[in-house]
């Protein structure tokens, strides 16, 4: 998965935007808060190192909230930051399976971008739910530590690509993944920290065909490399 996912539009009458049911109900469901989170990014669009409004449980209150979190965080063993963790190794160091056994979230998103090379250009493409809904993609988060307000990060969870995304996704060190989508069955689950064995916390990541996504070329002109 590349860096960057975005939203197109806000729909609050029949339902078809699933995530903002996750709030209804809570101390955080105003529509015109939600709106205000996402039009805070230029042209809706989130990168890495940005902050993007997320979906988490608070373990506090134990409801879900919606928090603005920043995309991405650098460990201190890392020499770069981090902004997508591979579901192959999510509970294979200390700092990746604590989060992901108690600090899981939900990313809404629209659409997210790839570029896919050919011969010497990149093309961008927009890819989407063919339905018309959003992504639920899935993530983990925690505190960024040593900030001087209480300010958290988020990684967006990726697997090995369906064939049309490993179509599309042919080049770069993550060539191939695509993002985690959280179906709406495992919602209160992913969300629920008690939830926190690994078997029952894997078997909620599934993959998708191709036929679940929209793809498109954004760009009428290649970009050259």
């Amino acid at each position: 998965m590349c860096g960057r996912f975005g939203y197109t539009i806000i729909k609050l009458k029949d339902g078809t935007e699933k995530w903002i049911r996750l709030i209804q109900g809570t101390r955080v469901f105003d529509i015109q808060k939600v709106e205000d989170s996402f039009r805070r990014s230029p042209n809706f669009e989130f990168y890495p190192s940005s902050f993007a409004p997320v979906i988490h449980n608070d373990v506090y209150d134990h409801e879900n909230v919606l928090h603005s979190m920043q995309w991405g965080i650098q460990p201190e063993w890392s020499p770069k930051p981090i902004f997508n963790t591979r579901v192959e190794r999510l509970f294979s160091t200390p700092f990746w399976s604590g989060a992901a056994k108690t600090h899981r979230c939900i990313v809404p998103a629209s659409f997210f971008n790839e570029w896919k090379s050919e011969k010497g250009t990149k093309i961008k493409y927009k890819i989407s739910p063919a339905s018309g809904e959003s992504f639920c993609f899935a993530g983990i988060y925690g505190m960024i530590p040593n900030s001087e307000s209480k300010t958290y990060w988020f990684s967006i969870l990726t697997q090995e690509g369906n064939s049309l995304m490993k179509e599309i996704h042919n080049s770069g060190g993550n060539q191939g993944r695509q993002p985690v989508h959280i179906t709406e069955d495992s919602w209160d689950r992913w969300l629920n920290p008690k939830e926190n064995q690994e078997t029952k916390i894997l078997e909620m990541i599934e993959t998708y065909p191709n036929e679940f996504l929209k793809v498109e070329p954004e760009t009428s002109e290649p970009m050259l490399f």
